[in-house]
């Protein structure tokens, strides 16, 4: 299985960009909408804005990830799974999410299912998370 790698630099830099684009987009609207420059470089607004902004990115990425979530899990547990292994076993305790847990009953192509399973989980969890800190 590989190993997941983070480039915190990388991770900073889009996410001040994407900071720095939501914060002008918001002065764009505000300027647009009230005509006036002094109500739109408003601190409150522009932080309310940014808010939105990432508030929009978790509407619409977490179904996202829920049903790419699913659909890993399925073709995990459909292609993945060892040929002596069958869905419902004392091998997963009788629970087919258990087949996240042993990756020892997955066979390479399950491995790979299994990561993409994982890695959505983990966003899921962070964006739910998220959620609770806006």
């Amino acid at each position: 299985m590989r190993h997941i790698t983070i480039s915190w630099s990388k991770l900073l830099r889009y996410s001040l960009l994407f900071l720095g684009l939501s914060t002008l987009v918001t002065i764009g609207f505000l300027t647009w909408f009230s005509g006036n420059l002094a109500q739109a470089l408003d601190w409150n607004l522009l932080v309310k804005g940014v808010e939105l902004a990432v508030i929009l990115i978790i509407y619409v990425s977490f179904p996202l990830l829920m049903i790419r979530f699913f659909y890993c899990l399925y073709r995990m547990l459909k292609f993945g799974r060892k040929p002596d292994i069958s869905l419902w076993c004392i091998q997963t305790l009788f629970n087919p999410l258990n087949f996240l847990i042993f990756p020892s009953l997955l066979n390479r192509y399950g491995m790979l299912f299994r990561r993409r399973c994982i890695i959505a989980l983990v966003l899921l969890i962070l964006l739910y998370l998220m959620v609770f800190a806006i």
